[in-house]
């Protein structure tokens, strides 16, 4: 016990100063706690104003508007230094209720979210917010899908789809009234292949500007993007003309196109399948024309469905040229050898004379055309269809001068007439043509095999005379009661000049004998009466044509 109250005796003495140090302890904890972390006040600027119960304005059918000065605030905060170290202005939420609007003011009000137990004070230095109040507007806009970038060379983007194509904005009329478009841009940079992104929806202006969409309400502000990059092919452009030129004109051949090709695009199933686009040739006519043609298609007509141009600015369009001039003439001497008899009568031959010079013809036709024709390669065709049959029906062996047709190349005609002779006889099987007897008498048919053999030549005489009989017959000659030759009469040129024979004719009735009688006249007398029995067979008719015999004398 005694010594309990010694212990207390020792706590209890001098108590004045044991209190006395233990507050000199205190205020020396005091005065170093505050000098190493004293109490101070820091602004923490551009704290974001958030709008409480902005749907009551919207109640109203008004939208609202902060101004500029108050989209923001500085907050100042009293705290320790080291609380006041590990803040920010991220810690701070500044905010308005539209609820205590009073004219066109908010008090702005500020919290602390971080160390809010420890923080002394927190204030705005800004009191209030401005803000501004007007008509609420609502409108519907289209989103269009926009690409960035270039795909890769080669590529172009071909088509480009969006998930949702209409967004509804809500907010003030003054900023609404701004919004003329929305887009959804994908970027396709480097693509050589179908792409697809999910994407912002950005409002922009009449100047293709964004439009602030911090006090406007979006229904949906992303949507689904998909964008296709087809490959890009140039293709020929195939085109023809219709039509014929005026009479004297033609077309050179010569055309032009611009642009000869075009670029297009489409999916790989459809350009896969396309090697040219083709222009309808009844767009070009030269029907009656005089003068070159140009003329100007629009190509976006004629593109095969699902294909586009990668240049339609300068290739929707095309001009095609088709060159015409006039008509050339030239005169064509065509060797006679070149000519044939065409349409011979049937039991006759027809020779060709050769007393005449080459037959020369006028032909038309482009000049590059007529230029490049050499006579020696021309033939030609004379009709013996235009021959008029005589009163009885059958054709008169004679001379005739038949027009020649000849077979030019295409573009070229004929413009002028040309005729030659045709020595026209009778056919007689097994015989030379060159001996044929052209009024149809009798012929020297002897072989060397039996020259000299006068019975065989009477045998021979007697079946020419036969065989000349018959075809005298056939002429609608007649015979004379006395035996004496008969002669051949030609409607056309009169009775005196048919009774002559050429000078290849020999031996008629006296044949057998070898001997040619008194009465016959002279070579030159023959020639005479040959040239006399020409007969004009001229026609500009011309008739399908087969070929003759031809011999030349």
């Amino acid at each position: 016990m005694s010594r309990l109250k010694g212990i207390l005796k020792k706590l209890t003495g001098n108590l004045g100063l044991k209190i006395l140090s233990l507050l000199l302890a205190f205020l020396l904890w005091v005065g170093v706690v505050s000098i190493d972390n004293p109490v101070m006040t820091l602004p923490f600027a551009s704290v974001p104003i958030t709008v409480e119960n902005a749907d009551l304005m919207e109640k109203e059918g008004k939208a609202f508007e902060l101004s500029d000065s108050s989209k923001t605030v500085t907050v100042s905060v009293r705290a320790e230094r080291s609380v006041l170290s590990d803040l920010s202005r991220d810690n701070f939420k500044a905010s308005i209720d539209m609820a205590k609007l009073s004219g066109n003011q908010v008090p702005i009000e500020v919290k602390a979210t971080r160390y809010a137990d420890r923080i002394q004070s927190v204030y705005p230095r800004q009191e209030y917010a401005t803000v501004f109040v007007e008509d609420l507007e609502k409108i519907y806009c289209k989103i269009h899908a926009e690409t960035v970038g270039d795909p890769a060379e080669g590529y172009i983007v071909g088509k480009s789809t969006i998930r949702d194509n209409v967004v509804q904005v809500k907010g003030p009329a003054s900023i609404v009234s701004r919004i003329e478009n929305a887009v959804a841009r994908i970027n396709v940079s480097g693509m050589s292949g179908e792409i697809h992104s999910t994407e912002n929806i950005i409002l922009l202006d009449e100047n293709g500007e964004s439009v602030d969409t911090s006090t406007l309400t979006l229904s949906i502000t992303q949507t689904y993007v998909s964008a296709e990059i087809w490959a890009i092919k140039e293709v020929p452009l195939h085109y023809g003309v219709s039509g014929v030129p005026a009479q004297g004109f033609g077309a050179t051949g010569q055309t032009e196109i611009s642009p000869a090709s075009i670029s297009i695009t489409a999916p790989d199933s459809i350009l896969k399948n396309i090697s040219a686009i083709s222009i309808p040739s009844d767009l070009v006519s030269l029907e009656g024309v005089t003068d070159s043609v140009s003329k100007t298609v629009n190509l976006t007509s004629y593109l095969p469905d699902g294909v586009s141009l990668v240049y339609p600015e300068t290739e929707s369009e095309a001009v095609i040229t088709v060159y015409v001039e006039p008509h050339s003439s030239r005169e064509l001497a065509i060797p006679l050898q070149n000519i044939a008899a065409g349409n011979v009568p049937e039991g006759m031959v027809a020779t060709v004379q050769d007393t005449q010079e080459p037959v020369t013809i006028e032909v038309r036709g482009l000049s590059k055309d007529i230029e490049a024709i050499d006579p020696v390669g021309i033939t030609g065709i004379a009709d013996l269809s235009v021959i008029q049959a005589g009163e009885n029906g059958t054709i008169i062996p004679n001379v005739y001068e038949v027009p020649v047709t000849l077979d030019l190349p295409e573009g070229v005609e004929q413009t002028g007439t040309g005729t030659v002779h045709i020595l026209l006889q009778v056919a007689v099987p097994g015989m030379d043509e060159g001996n044929v007897d052209m009024t149809g008498g009798t012929f020297n048919s002897a072989s060397p095999d039996n020259e000299g053999d006068s019975a065989n030549r009477e045998d021979d005489t007697e079946v020419a005379e036969g065989e000349s009989s018959s075809e005298e017959e056939k002429a609608g000659e007649d015979k004379s009661s006395d035996g004496e030759k008969s002669s051949v009469r030609n409607p056309d040129v009169g009775d005196e000049s048919m009774g002559q024979k050429p000078d290849n004719e020999g031996l008629a009735g006296d044949s057998a004998s070898g001997n040619r009688k008194p009465e016959e006249e002279d070579s030159e007398d023959n020639n005479d009466s040959t040239s006399n029995n020409i007969v004009n067979a001229k026609s500009s008719t011309r008739k399908s044509a087969g070929f003759g015999a031809i011999t030349n004398n």
